[in-house]
């Protein structure tokens, strides 16, 4: 685990290359552990570490991404498409209550379907974004170069 966030770290803004299933994972456990340790502690403590480590789990999300012989871009994709579900789910949300203290069950019944929709569709696309980095990389040399 240590040899994994160790080489995170080591390429802390490196967007080339591949990062095995196990860099990728341990880390994920690293920053998942680390951050409820430091919440537990201080959230000043937790929001620090959170923003120092932005830039360390796109890159390592974007070399796992690479193993499986995947464009990079592809994390930006599933990230923004979840930035405006979630903004989608928000606005539902808002409409649906404003619909029914108003008396207006249909934007009421119209807000509460579309915060389902939105809740439905956010999580498909964390199960595929979990899938993506949870499958296995390529065997030998891809695109990205050599495996990890």
């Amino acid at each position: 685990m240590f040899t994994a966030v160790k080489t995170v770290y080591s390429k802390y803004a490196t967007f080339s290359g591949r990062a095995s299933r196990a860099e990728f994972w341990y880390f994920f456990l690293f920053t998942l552990i680390a951050g409820a340790a430091l919440s537990a502690i201080d959230a000043t403590f937790a929001s620090a570490f959170s923003i120092a480590n932005i830039l360390p789990n796109l890159a390592v999300a974007v070399r796992r991404l690479h193993d499986t012989n995947r464009s990079g871009k592809l994390i930006i994709a599933l990230i923004l498409a979840e930035v405006l579900l979630f903004v989608f789910i928000g606005v539902s949300f808002v409409a649906g209550i404003a619909g029914a203290l108003g008396g207006d069950s249909s934007v009421a019944t119209g807000g509460g379907i579309g915060v389902l929709l939105g809740v439905l569709l956010f999580l498909v696309l964390t199960v595929y974004s979990i899938y993506l980095m949870a499958k296995r990389g390529d065997a030998g040399p891809n695109r990205y170069g050599d495996p990890a």
